[in-house]
């Protein structure tokens, strides 16, 4: 323990039972990993562990750019509002690749918002393109971040991996589409190479 001129908090040890784990060792590149999820989570949150700080000022635009690198073809597309933070771009890789959250929470498996989360860039370039663009077409080489908030999250088992509320897509779809096509709006130099990649698979 760490002694801190704090004036309140919450300190919490954790020491493994060596009878229960005897051999045990901590993965530190899983629990970076997880410390980094926190940080994109909660944007402008400091965590520090062994003297090394971990913080994001810009929450999934920053988990983006960690990501793809300098691989993106166009600038990254970020959005937030209060129910919804999402963030993707395309590379020249093939497949699709994406992070998602539910209340802090890293979804593994995905899940109902995910897919949610999928269609709604679907609608959303076809509505702003007006087009009737193929979803592998609009998908094949994108890397995306999806988190959302929800009241009553119902998970299809112990670990969270992933989200079973069916209730979602009626709300969250829209929610995507109409963002993604506000920001395309707002951002035309974003929209024309997003428009060439998509025209290019």
């Amino acid at each position: 323990e760490t002694p801190t001129n704090e004036s309140d908090g919450t300190n919490i040890s954790f020491i493994p039972d060596k009878i229960l784990f005897p051999n045990f060792s901590f993965d530190i590149g899983t629990i970076r990993k997880q410390l980094w999820n926190y940080a994109y989570l909660n944007r402008k949150l400091t965590i520090t562990l062994n003297g090394e700080k971990y913080k994001s000022e810009n929450g999934l635009l920053d988990l983006m750019s960690e990501e793809v690198g300098e691989a993106n073809i166009y600038e990254i597309i970020h959005c937030q509002n209060d129910q919804l933070e999402m963030s993707f771009t395309h590379t020249e890789h093939y497949g699709e690749e994406y992070f998602s959250y539910v209340n802090g929470h890293h979804t593994n498996d995905g899940g109902s918002h995910l897919s949610a989360f999928r269609e709604g860039i679907l609608k959303g370039v076809n509505q702003f393109f007006n087009s009737s663009f193929d979803a592998p077409d609009i998908r094949d080489g994108i890397v995306g971040a999806i988190a959302i908030k929800v009241q009553e999250p119902v998970f299809e088992s112990q670990t969270k991996n992933k989200l079973g509320n069916s209730d979602l897509r009626s709300w969250l779809m829209p929610l995507v589409r109409d963002t993604l096509v506000d920001f395309l709006y707002k951002n035309p130099l974003t929209s024309e190479p997003l428009k060439l990649k998509i025209q290019s698979n």
